[in-house]
């Protein structure tokens, strides 16, 4: 089975994209799904410079993760239409050859979704996922084409037949995707987004 990689860009405890992505570690857990959870990117892991020897621990750690992973899924909050330092910072130190590992080899042939959740209605969250996928593009993975966008109106709840978004969703029907296609993207025959509905 795929082993997934998870990235929380919260930028802290209580961001609501760090709480998401907590718990879909514990339901993927629940489900046996093989993955791994890396969080709190804005702390110890100095912005990269050419003069660095030392890598940092966290960096090492997750390098291990990317090793056995082959897909990625990343919670990116929005700023300024944009997405955050640490994270760009940390995507940058895991590019880095070390041993017998070249220039980006940990990103080949991985498959990254990305997942954002903003507290208004997200109306520059596009631009900042075109923004994030040019970048993870550049790194040599593979990106998931629709991203999934939780704001302050969506409902989450399990995908229905005719596929039309839950009541309150503010998105159109062609962008609403409320499984990320997480059976393609992940190896689940089911995801329940059912979990995330005491997020505020």
């Amino acid at each position: 089975m795929s082993k997934l990689l998870i990235l929380s860009a919260g930028v802290s405890e209580d961001s609501n994209n760090t709480k998401l992505a907590k718990k879909l570690n514990k339901f993927l857990d629940k489900k046996a799904v093989p993955n791994e959870i890396h969080e709190n990117l804005y702390e110890n892991i100095p912005f990269l410079l050419n003069n660095q020897k030392d890598v940092p621990k966290k960096i090492l750690e997750m390098r291990k993760s990317l090793e056995s992973a082959d897909k990625v899924i990343i919670f990116s909050p929005v700023y300024n239409g944009g997405f955050l330092a640490h994270l760009k910072n940390t995507l940058d130190w895991l590019s880095l050859a070390y041993d017998e590992n070249r220039y980006n080899s940990l990103f080949k042939d991985k498959t990254v979704g990305v997942i954002t959740s903003v507290r208004g209605g997200g109306g520059n969250a596009q631009n900042a996922f075109n923004i994030l996928s040019a970048q993870l593009m550049n790194y040599g993975l593979r990106v998931f084409e629709e991203f999934h966008l939780i704001n302050s109106s969506t409902i989450l709840a399990e995908d229905n037949a005719n596929g039309m978004p839950p009541p309150g969703c503010t998105l159109p029907p062609q962008k609403y995707n409320p499984l990320m296609s997480l059976e393609k993207f992940g190896g689940l025959k089911k995801a329940d987004w059912r979990l995330f509905d005491d997020v505020p």
